[in-house]
């Protein structure tokens, strides 16, 4: 029987049900603080340049949990996310721009379409494992650069073409909220509450997947294939459908990103974009909704760090020469390297792991099971 289908053990009547922890959890009050945080940032926050980067680490937040779906769980290394979320982004322009429909429609209709892509490569890519599943990936990158700058009639080649809007009734997303007269929400703040509501729905639909039957089959595939498939696993079957399923976030990150730019290039979507999305992973930490967001907020918002900061070293020079001396990216990428590696060797678990500890060491909350067993 298989260990999907097993029932669970039965209980000695003489043994009670565990008790249901407090409300006020850690993990929840973290969670809590953190919505919390993000709602009431932009209304704080006045710097549109510090704006944008979280309103783009919201959206690539999304396609980071899609990668953690296919790499930190499944186990397969995908470099085709660029790919999927092109697909989502072109999709998106033809139905939201070309064809009129709403977000609401052609939202979601990006993810299933980028979901069909990643259900028509699966068959291939799930017979293939490590090195060769990455340049199997990889070479859908190369494809879809192909494609996207001779397909003028969807992409508009080289030149680019205008991405779908988000509208509310008359109302453009990036023009803001508009009641009469008055500004209810700017451009930034608007665009900030929408992609952080997808990004909600999208981390909220990932946890749960991660504790259903089919997120344990992912992790039993992503451990050990051989052994899933002897406990009834079917290895095959499970590694597609963590392919959809990463497509579709992904779909769904390449939409909303277009649509916040306004317009965008095919050269958008190229290897360094997979690339990042590895790598946000890695630093974040494997296989965890949390460490996909804190890796796709480092790797977006290292870069303007790293150039706000080159003003206070003397070290390092102004502008983009590299004759000789070090600029502000030539730094970001040092160090952007430098943290894998050092993630690699010291925290294979990321920077959620370390800040968990942090978490761990502060006073229990008061209505845990933690706080009760000491006042028992």
């Amino acid at each position: 029987m298989s260990v999907l289908t097993s029932p669970p053990a039965p209980r000695d009547a003489a043994t009670p049900a565990p008790r249901a922890q407090g409300l006020l959890t850690r993990g929840r009050i973290g969670v809590l603080l953190w919505i919390a945080a993000m709602v009431v940032l932009p209304l704080v926050l006045r710097s549109e340049l510090w704006l944008g980067i979280g309103i783009l680490t919201l959206i690539v937040g999304i396609g980071a949990i899609g990668m953690q779906v296919i790499t930190g769980l499944a186990g397969q290394i995908s470099l085709g996310h660029a790919f999927f979320m092109g697909i989502g982004a072109y999709s998106s322009a033809w139905l939201g721009a070309d064809k009129g429909l709403p977000w609401w429609l052609w939202l979601p209709a990006a993810g299933l379409v980028a979901a069909t892509a990643g259900a028509l490569v699966a068959p291939v890519a799930v017979r293939i494992r490590g090195l060769y599943l990455a340049v199997a990936t990889l070479a859908l990158v190369f494809i879809g650069l192909y494609a996207w700058e001779t397909w003028t009639s969807l992409s508009g080649g080289v030149n680019g073409r205008p991405a779908a809007p988000v509208l509310f009734g008359d109302q453009d997303l990036s023009l803001g909220i508009m009641a009469g007269d008055q500004v209810i929400l700017d451009a930034f703040q608007a665009w900030w509450y929408f992609a952080l509501a997808i990004l909600l729905v999208a981390m909220l639909l990932a946890h749960n997947l991660k504790r259903s039957r089919l997120g344990r089959a992912f992790m039993a595939v992503r451990d050990k294939d051989v052994a899933a498939a002897v406990v009834g696993v079917p290895v095959t079957q499970t590694k597609t459908v963590a392919f959809v399923i990463s497509s579709f976030f992904a779909g769904i990150s390449g939409a909303l990103l277009v649509s916040y730019m306004g317009y965008f290039t095919p050269s958008q979507w190229h290897l360094m974009l997979s690339v990042d999305f590895i790598a946000m992973i890695v630093i974040g930490g494997m296989g965890t909704v949390s460490g996909a967001l804190l890796g796709a907020l480092f790797v977006r918002a290292m870069p303007e760090v790293v150039n706000q900061a080159s003003g206070f070293l003397p070290f390092v020079r102004k502008g983009t020469s590299t004759d000789g001396g070090i600029t502000g990216p030539l730094l970001s990428g040092f160090l952007y390297g430098l943290v894998i590696v050092l993630i690699l060797l010291f925290e294979p678990n990321g920077i959620r792991a370390l800040l968990l500890r942090a978490w761990r060491r502060l006073p229990a909350p008061l209505g845990s099971s933690r706080e009760r067993r000491k006042t028992s």
